[in-house]
């Protein structure tokens, strides 16, 4: 039973995470193109945090996908945002499971690695090394979306810490 309550979170958890990403896709909130807050990520901190990394990995790449199939957009777009999100989660989860750093840092980092993988794909995939000078505005950006989405996910961690969970906080 415990594992079925597991399956139906992290449902409810993935189908969070897709329903905040298309919100965020249909409005611009930042005026720098490709620049989002990511709304989405919200849902990978708290998952990472309850659930640990190999869960929380899953519901990214899962959120990423299925946004693709949504939009039937497995475009240059798509990748960037894949190779983003590799980086971010694998990079969360290490400062989480080793560094046992807090909730707003990781996230920060994670904001900052998801800017940097996908910079670094786009510069792959468009073969050219000029969307390096696009890296600094964009990281400029992160930063403060990173603590933006950490401070919720720890109001998130506040109000629900007495609350049972899996692992707890």
């Amino acid at each position: 039973m415990n594992n079925l309550k597991t399956i139906t979170t992290l449902s409810m958890m993935l189908a969070s995470a897709i329903v905040l990403n298309v919100i965020e896709m249909s409005i611009n909130v930042i005026p720098v193109p490709g620049a989002k807050i990511g709304f989405a990520n919200l849902v990978t901190v708290i998952v990472l945090y309850i659930y640990g990394f190999k869960k929380a990995f899953l519901v990214t790449i899962l959120r990423v996908l299925i946004v693709a199939l949504l939009y039937r957009s497995f475009t240059i777009t798509f990748w960037m945002g894949l190779g983003g999100a590799i980086l971010s989660i694998i990079t969360m989860g290490i400062l989480k499971q080793w560094f046992k750093l807090h909730p707003i840092t990781v996230s920060v980092f994670g904001a900052i690695l998801h800017t940097i993988g996908q910079v670094l794909v786009g510069m792959y995939l468009l073969s050219t090394e000029l969307l390096i000078l696009y890296l600094p505005i964009m990281l400029l950006i992160s930063v403060p979306a990173g603590v933006f989405i950490g401070i919720i996910s720890n109001r998130f961690f506040t109000i629900f810490k007495n609350r049972p969970h899996p692992k707890g906080y």
